[in-house]
């Protein structure tokens, strides 16, 4: 499992930082995209090729990531909000990764799903529209709605359009004007799915961060206790290969041998794995007032939190008179946060790891020395408010490792 940033810049992308986009890889292969900025295709295309040169594995990883997300693998578009620099590259990759369609796979059969706040059909089936532009995968778009939302019309849809589910916020109050208790169900977790959730975030315009709840894996077979049982009862079971009964094992089944030995999960499997926890938060003011942390109250902890950090009081706008209180109440007005808003969320997320993205163009996001130092200050000002140094601040091509959890 790992995420690979395609672009770690705020408002205005620079020589050094794209427009924001990251792709999670949920099992090392399928592809994720959360925010699809312009120019994010070309970064994903220039990684493909260039891995080996242009990866930068984050500080802290427990293994190196070695490969990276290819756009033929994208099978779902989550944005966090329509703001031009997280969503105008999407036209362009949707054209691209929606060509790559299999000669044995019929078309539409495995259709990019895309997933935002209301206004996404409009935008994407306009944009679409307008440039005669086809999807040979087909797409589903997907709005989340609030209780005061009017559903988007269907009446309109595009030729390659596959018709998707709309989804309606649940309410953990009764005040359905409380953001703070809203959240939507995008996918219900199961034995092999994730659970994904999404909540609204401040910003200035509808926005949304996002919750990925891996499920529990089964736990080590003890196949030094198995083999011999089942290799005893080959013959009485009629099988060539008595092996194949492990996965029934391993997923839960209990087995009785001919000669009475009973193979049960309780003796012959190891403790289960708990999943991993991700949230992935778009622009805000102020993640806290969101039902993020009442939504994993019940996890033993969050593994990754990837929180916006735009603006920082640093020593330099320090001398000029700057003082951290102006800097987050004038960047808080834009709707954005500091590296210590994003280390207070961390803290109260119970988060193992904080990644900040979505720098200001004025923080560099090369390996120029004096750039490093830029990025090591705001880290050092996340890590104060977090609590904890297990803090990285990304940079294009990063990749981060997101190790399993113990058993």
């Amino acid at each position: 499992m790992d995420i690979t940033f395609l672009g770690t810049a705020s408002a205005q992308p620079s020589p050094t930082r794209n427009h924001s986009s990251l792709a999670f890889r949920p099992d090392g292969s399928d592809v994720w995209l959360f925010d699809c900025g312009e120019g994010t295709q070309h970064q994903m295309i220039n990684l493909m090729a260039g891995h080996a040169t242009l990866a930068l594995q984050a500080p802290g990883n427990a293994c190196a990531v070695l490969s990276a997300p290819r756009l033929a693998k994208i099978s779902r578009i989550f944005l966090t909000h329509l703001h031009g620099d997280h969503c105008f590259g999407l036209p362009g990759l949707l054209c691209t990764a929606g060509s790559v369609v299999s000669s044995d796979v019929p078309e539409k059969a495995n259709p990019i799903h895309i997933y935002g706040p209301r206004g996404l059909k409009a935008y994407v089936r306009n944009m679409l529209r307008h440039t005669m532009s086809r999807i040979g995968t087909g797409f589903v778009l997907h709005e989340l709605l609030l209780a005061s939302d009017t559903p988007s019309r269907n009446d309109e849809c595009h030729i390659d359009e596959v018709l998707g589910d709309d989804f309606v916020a649940t309410y953990q109050s009764t005040n359905k004007d409380d953001r703070a208790t809203t959240y939507w169900t995008l996918q219900v977790g199961t034995a092999t799915a994730f659970e994904i959730l999404a909540a609204p975030i401040p910003h200035t315009v509808p926005t949304v961060g996002y919750l990925l709840r891996e499920p529990a894996s089964p736990g080590r077979l003890n196949i030094e206790l198995v083999a011999p049982i089942l290799q005893r009862n080959k013959a009485a079971l009629q099988l060539k290969n008595p092996m194949a009964l492990l996965p029934k094992l391993k997923n839960g089944e209990t087995l009785t041998m001919p000669d009475g030995t009973v193979l049960s999960p309780e003796t012959c499997v190891g403790p289960t794995r708990p999943g991993r926890v991700i949230v992935i938060l778009g622009d805000t003011s102020d993640a806290l007032a969101s039902a993020f942390v009442s939504l994993t109250a019940e996890d033993a902890y969050v593994d990754v939190v990837v929180h916006e950090a735009t603006n920082a009081c640093l020593p330099s706008d320090v001398a000029t008179g700057a003082t951290p209180a102006d800097v987050e109440a004038q960047t808080k007005s834009h709707g954005h946060s500091t590296p210590e808003m994003a280390g207070t969320f961390a803290n109260a997320m119970r988060c193992k790891r904080l990644v900040l993205n979505h720098f200001s163009s004025r923080y560099k996001g090369d390996g120029a020395a004096e750039s490093l130092a830029v990025m090591d200050n705001i880290k050092a000002l996340a890590t104060t408010a977090f609590g904890s140094d297990n803090v990285v601040c990304a940079r294009d091509f990063m990749q981060v490792a997101i190790a399993p959890r113990p058993v």
